[in-house]
């Protein structure tokens, strides 16, 4: 008679212990976020300073618009109208959001360690997984923003746990729960709508109930998590006469898109630390793991189907893996990277990054754990040694690895937090140490505090002036003609509004206009020359002259070209510098060169002054296309862009065609010449 196979794996733990380290697994995430925002406040982005304009105007009586004036459309009302709840309980809008994020962190964990404790087979497994979750990168980095992510991601998996629990059971408590989750999500983020979509297909396709239930059930899972986002977007057409207000598209091919994803995904798995070659050796571990995964796979199925004596089958042997538990995060985390690949590019301006890929993170991860689960438990793993200590040593190796680099990364980065406020390569924050000692801030805040203002930046004025009058700030866009009918409209007793111009700390790559574009509007006067910008005072009587514009530029910056006197490079582009201004000038300029793209890296006399990540290459990067930067005018094409203020000590410049990662050219100089 054949004994019954003792899987090490299936060890079980204690179940009072394991919900006592869940437990504290998710007040140490929360604590961590705590922390980390805790001299700075959670990062404030051009969408943050939407949700909390939105909640102060609510408060103060203004009505439900945003700084601006207008209804926030673009966004959802959830998270605002959570954080005018926490003012009117006492507590001011910006930590509310620290608290709601840092708690929705916390039960995200949560509720992930809960389930993997009820579904899974390997109980040591769960609790890696748990731990993968409250090191994770990308959620401790968005927990700590004052942005919807933490919300949407916990209300997504809480959906898709229930949904999973109503295939499995059928129980109708679940069906509502789910329902109801969903329709938070979609109140959450727009994107929202994927998750109605997969949790009604989920709903058809199950295999035990009648047709008639799964119908019934479907059903009313997409009346009820819909009903709300229906009656938002109802209201958002009847205010605005757009659903979203989102216009614009990123253009992003579908290769590119593809290519973005991988990198994402790569990032998330193996999280990039400065030290050369690690990170290409660890991703070539882990795929090492993958591909051991799939060969033993294979293996151990076919030889649970085999028997021990000539071939014949083992019928005590169960090849099935039991994959129904796998389905919603599966499905769901497909759908949604489809869905990310196909529409966000034609519909948004912005490309593909880890913020839109953030609800797959933690589908993705229990998917893949669910999979390594069900695996190591079948009966034919239990019979391999390869499968027992092979693999399982190789999972514990990189999950150790892995679980190492996130904890390590999260902990300097809190440090760094801690010190200098929360930053981030792909998004421009506002509450860091930066603003607090702008020198345009402070003047607005001594001089400007009632007037109206007109801004490339009105975000970081707004949230550092705090207030709560509507209407106060608008934004110049990167269409300068666009503010003067508004000024015209203001303009009082031939007194002109203050324009004010900020320069980034890190510029957006797609802010094409600059102080010179305003020192060229009609009737406008010089106020005060700052160290990070200026502000200026503009008359409007008259429309805006698109032709006069761009002549009055290209004299401009001829006359600042002729106070640099010779050029610092000379290539198919002379590139002349002037305080700390970089002035890029060809003639003639070929039809075509209004397409080029541009290197321009930064060497800091002193690293420190290098932001958190990019340090690990020694230089800032302020790469740019010239159709962004740039204007043509007769035989000219020229382009200007702004140093960072820091001492610098090389700069590298080029021309690259980034299609072929072919160079044009290249140079390099130092400021000292």
């Amino acid at each position: 008679m054949r004994r019954p196979i003792r899987h090490r794996w299936m060890t079980p733990v204690p179940a009072r212990p394991f919900a006592l380290f869940i437990a504290v697994l998710a007040g140490l995430g929360t604590a961590h976020i705590l922390i980390r925002t805790a001299t700075y406040g959670p990062a404030v982005h051009l969408d943050s300073v939407h949700y909390l304009s939105t909640a102060i105007n609510f408060l103060a009586g203004e009505g439900w618009q945003n700084f601006m004036g207008y209804p926030p459309v673009g966004w959802p009302p959830l998270f605002p109208l959570l954080l005018a709840a926490g003012g009117w309980l006492g507590i001011e809008p910006l930590a509310a959001g620290r608290w709601i994020n840092a708690t929705a962190f916390g039960l995200t964990i949560l509720a992930a360690g809960v389930y993997l404790r009820s579904k899974f087979r390997s109980q040591w497994l769960a609790l890696a997984a748990t731990v993968t979750t409250t090191v994770s990168l990308p959620l401790s980095e968005f927990a700590s923003s004052l942005m919807t992510d933490p919300l949407f991601v916990l209300f997504t998996l809480l959906a898709l746990i229930q949904i999973g629990v109503l295939s499995a059971t059928r129980r109708q408590d679940a069906l509502w729960s789910a329902a109801v989750c969903t329709a938070l999500a979609a109140l959450t983020r727009y994107l929202g709508v994927v998750l109605i979509g997969v949790g009604v297909l989920l709903l058809l396709v199950r295999r035990t109930p009648p047709l008639a239930v799964r119908l019934k059930d479907a059903i009313v899972f997409g009346a009820v998590s819909s009903m709300p986002l229906a009656g938002v977007l109802t209201l958002n057409w009847t205010v605005s006469g757009t659903l979203t207000a989102r216009t614009g598209k990123s253009g992003q091919s579908l290769s590119a898109g593809l290519h973005q994803i991988g990198a994402v995904f790569r990032e998330w798995v193996v999280p990039s630390n400065g030290v050369d070659g690690l990170d290409y050796l660890l991703w070539t571990a882990a795929g090492l793991v993958v591909v051991a995964g799939v060969v033993v796979g294979v293996a151990g199925r076919n030889l649970g189907m085999g028997g021990r004596d000539g071939g014949e089958k083992d019928r005590t042997a169960s090849p099935r893996l039991g994959l129904g538990p796998v389905l919603p995060f599966g499905v769901f985390a497909l759908a949604y990277s489809v869905f990310m690949v196909a529409i966000v590019p034609f519909t948004v301006d912005q490309a593909i990054d880890s913020r839109y890929l953030l609800p797959v993170y933690v589908p993705l991860l229990l998917a893949a754990a669910l999979l390594l689960d069900r695996f190591l438990s079948i009966e034919a793993a239990g019979r391999m040694a390869t499968a027992q200590w092979g693999l399982a040593s190789l999972v514990l190796i990189g999950a150790l690895a892995h679980v190492s680099l996130s904890a390590y990364k999260n902990l300097r980065i809190t440090r760094q937090s801690m010190e200098s406020g929360v930053k981030s390569e792909m998004y421009n924050y506002y509450n860091v140490a930066y603003w607090q000692h702008s020198e345009t801030l402070k003047y607005i805040r001594s001089h400007l505090s009632d007037s109206w203002i007109f801004s490339n930046n009105p975000y970081a004025i707004w949230f550092w002036a705090r207030s709560a009058a509507p209407r106060k700030h608008q934004y110049i866009t990167n269409r300068i003609y666009q503010v003067i009918p508004h000024i015209m409209r203001n303009t009082k007793n031939g007194v002109g509004e203050p324009i004010v111009w900020i320069l980034h700390e890190r510029p957006y790559p797609h802010d094409n206009y600059d102080d010179i574009d305003l020192r060229c509007l009609p009737g406008v006067d010089t106020v005060a020359e700052l160290a990070d910008g200026a502000v200026f005072r503009v008359t409007a009587t008259e429309p805006f002259d698109a032709k006069r514009h761009r002549v009055c530029k290209q004299r401009y910056l001829k006359q600042l070209i002729q106070q640099a006197g010779e050029p610092v490079v000379r290539t198919d582009w002379n590139v002349y510098r002037t305080g700390r201004r970089l002035i890029y000038l060809k003639q003639p300029c070929a039809p075509a060169d209004p397409q080029a793209k541009f290197v321009l890296h930064v060497i800091p006399a002193d690293p420190a002054n290098l932001p958190a990540e990019r340090k690990r290459y020694g230089s800032d990067n302020f790469d740019f296309h010239f159709d962004r930067r740039g204007f043509r005018v007769g035989d000219q094409c020229l382009a200007t862009v702004h140093l960072p203020g820091y001492a610098i000590d090389h700069i590298y410049i080029g021309q690259w065609i980034s299609e072929e990662n072919r160079t044009v050219w290249e140079a390099e100089f130092s400021p000292s010449r």
